[in-house]
């Protein structure tokens, strides 16, 4: 038998709640730290922009002395605590995440929009409403919720700890090219929605930022931009949608039949043109300024990727092929590795 209801509370319910002292943010069900201000203002901007945000859990109990219904927050309390901090003007939307509403308190906001002050208090947040319910059937709810719960895999534990640019300049460009990750079989449905995409892209950025890492970087890295991000995120967004407009420009439609719909050899494409666009940090190899008449040319001599992987005997290879076929097969994420792979793509071109 049902014993809690879902329903939708706006924002403006929940100001009112804590207003009329019928809001409690219990430190009892309390299972994670403070959150940073960068955090915080993720949280806003998603509010500001119309993203849904994770459901809110609330036990509903009458105190019978006052005849008041108390809501008990027993999930959610830090968006809630977040929300009502910022309504009451306690901190401002980062720049990098709203470049429009950087520096304004909530009660300014209609110095720049006269709409989104209500939009905000409008917003509706889900709500499980557990009516009466016990702190034994609270914890069982909780515990059965987490049984269905898939395990956070590296990138997912990523992205819940970090709020910073490069964060959300990784996401927007996964989002940005979802097709196109798709269409070109680079990355599946299951695996986007796993946030390879993400990982991929944050993968690629840090290559264009810092020049050609391991893989394993990729956690450090977000550690790092999120204290200090000096770079700029609409410039690097610019650069890598155009380094993938001539990678499309190249293969068209073509890349998933090639053997650069593998992850790893895709990697090493994106820093071969990048680098023959704009240059990588430590490889010693020209530049070039890439126009759609050499799109033909660049299509025909990395063709010669897909007879190396078609040659069963690594008799049949120079030196140099069968380094890559291994480089390649392995699909080895090492710093030497991705390097030597880039080298060898770089140097057909230019040959």
């Amino acid at each position: 038998m049902k014993n809690f209801d879902s329903r939708t509370y706006s924002i403006n319910d929940f100001l009112e709640w804590s207003d009329n002292g019928q809001l409690e943010l219990n430190p009892r069900f309390q299972r994670r730290n403070v959150w940073t201000d960068t955090a915080r203002s993720y949280l806003m901007d998603t509010i500001v922009r119309g993203k849904p945000i994770p459901k809110i859990f609330i036990r509903q109990k009458l105190n019978v002395q006052t005849r008041q219904s108390i809501r008990e927050v027993v999930d959610g309390q830090q968006r809630l605590r977040t929300i009502l901090s910022y309504l009451k003007d306690g901190f401002v939307i980062s720049k990098k995440h709203h470049p429009i509403f950087d520096g304004l308190y909530f009660s300014q906001l209609d110095q720049v929009d006269e709409n989104i002050q209500a939009s905000i208090l409008n917003y509706e947040i889900s709500t499980d409403l557990l009516v009466n319910m016990p702190d034994a059937e609270i914890l069982d709810i909780f515990g059965r919720l987490n049984s269905y719960s898939v395990t956070l895999n590296v990138q997912e534990k990523i992205n819940a700890n970090h709020f910073g640019p490069f964060k959300t300049l990784a996401d927007r460009v996964a989002h940005t090219f979802n097709d196109f990750w798709i269409d070109s079989k680079i990355l599946t449905d299951k695996e986007i929605l796993r946030m390879a995409d993400a990982n991929l892209c944050a993968d690629l950025l840090i290559a264009m930022i810092e020049g050609i890492k391991s893989k394993k970087q990729i956690k450090p890295f977000y550690s790092t931009y999120e204290m200090e991000f000096n770079y700029d995120p609409a410039l690097l967004e610019e650069k890598f949608s155009s380094t993938i407009a001539t990678i499309q420009g190249i293969f068209g439609n073509d890349i998933k039949g090639t053997e650069f719909k593998r992850i790893h050899v895709f990697y090493s494409l994106f820093t071969c043109i990048y680098h023959l666009k704009y240059g990588l940090s430590g490889i010693d190899k020209p530049t070039m300024n890439i126009l759609e008449a050499d799109y033909a040319r660049i299509e025909s001599r990395l063709g010669n990727i897909n007879s190396i992987f078609a040659k069963e005997e690594a008799q049949q290879l120079n030196e140099n092929e069968a380094q890559f076929l291994e480089d390649s097969r392995r699909a080895t994420t090492d710093k030497p590795v991705r390097e030597r792979r880039t080298k060898y793509l770089l140097d057909l071109i230019l040959q």
